[in-house]
């Protein structure tokens, strides 16, 4: 009777762990990273020229991401920066996957866009894009942690408030905890669109100068006016140093399929 009991005891508690563990792992988020494309115009042009030609890359990532091959691609136009050489670069592309690796469309997703000349037309939309805004950096970034309004999607108006972080003690634990906090509050008050985190994966040396990334997505430049907005910065300087601070403008962008 004894060991019958024992035996339910167990078999309860290992239940109780299964549905535990299956819980968690419910709640886990998919890894998903970020690669970062800066393009510097060539002399004389302006983002306008650059429009046909990343409108173009719009289409054969939309096509990629209608796939479920990327989560999304995004252009994106840098509006202020306190980097001292502002000229280093004018717009970034941003590409988010859900491994280490850009997959684009299918061919035949691509032969109905291009027909038989899928190989013609992307090499002179290589050539275009060199001609036009050449690429002077990638970084890959591992997204980590995020809060966003469910309604939440680009539009081509909001702004992306991007600071550039790095620890101030090397060897500090980082707890995002306070910082999702804030920003959900935020969230829930309409001051804020979104926010998210992400840590420099590669190229990843000392001299880069900064080594993790938060993003606060905002609706105008008047939620940087915010309270809240000062106590979320006042909340990273506990940890972080804001090595640089950049403010891009949504310019271009995919959908999901069903949004």
């Amino acid at each position: 009777m004894i060991a019958l009991l024992s035996f339910f005891r167990k078999t309860a508690l290992l239940s109780l762990f299964m549905a535990y563990a299956l819980s968690a792992l419910a709640q886990t988020k998919p890894k998903t990273y970020t690669f970062l494309i800066y393009h510097k115009l060539n002399p004389g042009l302006t983002v306008q020229d650059a429009l046909s030609v990343e409108r173009e890359w719009r289409k054969v990532n939309q096509a990629a991401v209608d796939e479920s091959k990327l989560e999304g691609w995004y252009m994106t136009v840098k509006q202020f920066t306190s980097n001292p050489n502002q000229t280093e670069y004018d717009y970034v592309t941003k590409i988010v996957t859900s491994e280490m690796a850009i997959k684009g469309a299918s061919p035949e997703a691509m032969a109905r866009m291009y027909g038989d000349s899928v190989k013609t037309k992307m090499a002179d939309l290589g050539r275009r894009d060199r001609a036009t805004a050449p690429v002077v950096k990638i970084e890959i970034w591992e997204n980590t942690d995020a809060s966003f309004d469910p309604k939440f999607a680009p539009d081509g108006t909001q702004l992306m408030v991007v600071d550039r972080l790095q620890r101030r003690n090397p060897l500090a634990t980082v707890d995002l905890s306070p910082l999702k906090r804030l920003s959900d509050e935020r969230i829930k008050k309409n001051t804020l669109l979104g926010w998210d985190f992400s840590a420099l994966a590669v190229p990843n040396g000392s001299e880069k100068g900064y080594e993790f990334t938060s993003t606060q997505y905002v609706a105008n430049m008047s939620a940087l006016a915010d309270p809240a907005y000062k106590q979320f910065r006042s909340q990273i300087s506990q940890t972080f140093d804001v090595v640089r601070q950049e403010i891009y403008r949504f310019q271009e962008f995919t959908v999901k399929p069903g949004k």
